[in-house]
Parts: structure tokens; C-alpha cells; sequence
């Protein structure tokens, strides 16, 4: 965990990322009703921070407490909790929406299913394997998606939105899969 978060405090630190929101997140937040929400490597908060000002009180959950300290105190709604996302467990039909953007951690999925709320939405977006070599995608294979991995890792969410396309985010092409699902009612 320490060796984690030393590397994504640096990476918080050295750079500054994009300031707008995910345009998947911009596209379909407003699919989901105002409530409790839970950004996934909230990083240094642009997507929590465009979902307060939409209304949602949202949980912003990462490991680098420097990516968290960049949003903290910025909107009274957004409330960062610094936790190693390889231990954190989502609390059950606790949210209206789930954000996981340009993170991918497996053990997460039936907790991101049991996390949203009956009518609750999730839009999950990441890295994707490809036979074409982008520069803005990560190394180790670990951290990809499989062709049709997220699709059928939330078949039991009713998908309202599924692509899998060449992303060109802050002029670094990358290949990435994009869901957006509802939870149905019980």
C-alpha cells in the first residue's frame, strides 16, 4: 500500500491532470437520481467535483491522500476518504451512481454491483488491450481490460451503453472500454 501510494502522490504531485470531467461522466451522470454517489480513484477530484455541483453527495475514495488534498474543502458535498482500494469494500445499496474511470481493480466488480441502490446507475470507463500499441496506455497487462471483459463482468445490470474505441485524452491515444448499466429493481 505505501509503495501505491507514494506512487500516485508523486504522480499528483508532478502533474497536474485534466480539470473537466470525463465526458462519459458529462454524457450520462444525469441518468441517475441525485443522491449518494461513489467515485472509484476519485484522483484529484474532477469528477466528484462536477457530480456535487450536479446535486450528488459524493464519496470520493483513492489512495494518494495528495490527489485527495487537492479537492478537499473544494465543495461542501464531495467528502475525500483516502483508503487502499485493494482492502475497501463498498457499502451495500448504499449509491445512486458509481463512477470508476481509468482504473481497473477486478475484485471491485460484485462489490460495484452490491453498492448501487435499486434504480442506481454506474458508469465505468478504463484501459483496454489492443494489438495496436498506444502511448497513453498503461504497460502492464495487469491494468486492461479484455475485449468484452466489462461487458460481461455487469451482465446482471441492465447495460444501457457499451463501447469499446480509441480514446484520444489529452492527445495520448488509448484504447478503452466504456459501460454505463442500471441496477434494477429487487
Amino acid at each position: 500500500m505505501n509503495h501505491d501510494r507514494r506512487k500516485w502522490n508523486a504522480k499528483h504531485l508532478d502533474r497536474v491532470g485534466p480539470d473537466t470531467p470525463s465526458p462519459i461522466v458529462k454524457r450520462f451522470a444525469g441518468m441517475a437520481a441525485r443522491g449518494k454517489a461513489l467515485d472509484i480513484a476519485a484522483g484529484r477530484g474532477r469528477n466528484a467535483l462536477y457530480l456535487a455541483r450536479m446535486g450528488f453527495s459524493v464519496d470520493a475514495v483513492d489512495i494518494s491522500d495528495e490527489g485527495l488534498r487537492f479537492m478537499a474543502g473544494r465543495h461542501p458535498a464531495v467528502h475525500p476518504v483516502c483508503v487502499d482500494l485493494n482492502r475497501f469494500n463498498i457499502p451495500e445499496n448504499r449509491y445512486r451512481l458509481i463512477l470508476n474511470i481509468r482504473y481497473l481493480n477486478r475484485r471491485l466488480f460484485p462489490h460495484i454491483v452490491r453498492g448501487l441502490c435499486a434504480g442506481g446507475v454506474l458508469i465505468f470507463e478504463t484501459f483496454l488491450e489492443s494489438d495496436r500499441p498506444t502511448n497513453g496506455t498503461p504497460a502492464c497487462r495487469d491494468h486492461l481490460l479484455r475485449s468484452n471483459e466489462l461487458l460481461h463482468a455487469f451482465l446482471s445490470l441492465n447495460i444501457r451503453y457499451y463501447e469499446e474505441h480509441l480514446s484520444r485524452r489529452r492527445n495520448r491515444p488509448a484504447m478503452v472500454a466504456s459501460l454505463v448499466a442500471v441496477r434494477q429493481p429487487f
